[in-house]
């Protein structure tokens, strides 16, 4: 097996690449294009990325890009801002063996993690506007992210229409503070906001909130924060907040009415997304 080192130069300050050697990332989408590449000439090549969220990314996409899922395999070594993939992985999968884990294919790109609508992503789009302009990363950048969408106004209009894992077709539109979903189970570089995902389901975790007051909201990120608002025993929300929140556990999933779209930490503008979960698509190694 080929054993290749991918190494992001702009994470973890510069880190990621000390007394390493392996191919250098000279921007984005560059990961992506040397994965495909590698992997067209050795389709069991095993990929070690150095990196974030987003370096893993790239790495998985390109991997999907060559057809080669099912032959290559990964590793991610977290030197991200985030790195929310890790704690999913690292909590659940065996050590020293390749598995399978879902993908969620939306629009034209992949995520391994999750997708992020509304406030969370605005979030991670203001932490990395703190982290470009005044250098300040990790999860200052995320708290101050929150603190500057908390006084923005509440709410985007949402259509959204999903197929779920018991047959239901569910339906929606109306204002909500956002939308997750979700394949593994943390966002935001600490955010637990869905304990109840699992990577090698074949099934998606959809967290709708629906618009709330600003106190209201104040009372309920806390849990959301730590993955209280789930009652892990019933696999619901909690009673106290079904009025609030929406989770179903979907196979597909359309949604227009959103500005952007965060897909494992980066964020891409977008109006319209429809994705659905591919079922052990690519192989991790722990």
């Amino acid at each position: 097996m080929k054993t290749l080192s991918v190494l992001n130069p702009a994470a973890g300050k510069g880190t990621a690449v000390l007394g390493r050697t392996g191919y250098i990332t000279t921007g984005i989408g560059d990961c992506r294009r040397f994965v495909r590449e590698e992997c067209l000439a050795s389709p069991c090549a095993h990929f070690d990325v150095y990196g974030g969220d987003g370096t893993l990314n790239e790495a998985i996409s390109g991997i999907m890009d060559a057809g080669a899922g099912k032959t290559a395999s990964v590793k991610m070594h977290p030197y991200g801002s985030g790195n929310d993939t890790v704690k999913t992985t690292d909590a659940s999968l065996e050590k020293g063996k390749a598995v399978p884990l879902d993908l969620i294919r939306w629009n034209e790109g992949y995520a391994v993690n999750m997708l992020n609508i509304g406030f969370d992503c605005n979030v991670v789009a203001a932490a990395g506007n703190f982290k470009k302009r005044y250098g300040i990363a990790g999860k200052l950048s995320y708290i101050l992210g929150v603190i500057k969408e908390f006084f923005k106004p509440f709410g985007e209009h949402f259509q959204i229409e999903a197929e779920c894992a018991d047959g239901e077709i569910f339906r929606y539109e109306g204002e909500a503070v956002l939308c997750a979903v979700c394949n593994g189970q943390w966002c935001g570089g600490g955010f637990h906001n869905s304990p109840l995902s699992d990577m090698q389901d074949g099934v998606l975790e959809m967290i709708l909130v629906r618009k709330v007051s600003k106190m209201g909201f104040i009372r309920m990120i806390g849990k959301y924060k730590s993955g209280e608002m789930m009652d892990k025993e019933r696999r619901e929300v909690i009673d106290s907040y079904k009025k609030v929140v929406v989770y179903k556990r979907v196979r597909a999933l359309t949604l227009t009415g959103c500005r952007q779209i965060c897909a494992d930490g980066e964020v891409q503008e977008c109006r319209q997304i429809q994705l659905s979960v591919l079922p052990g698509a690519v192989l991790y190694r722990m």
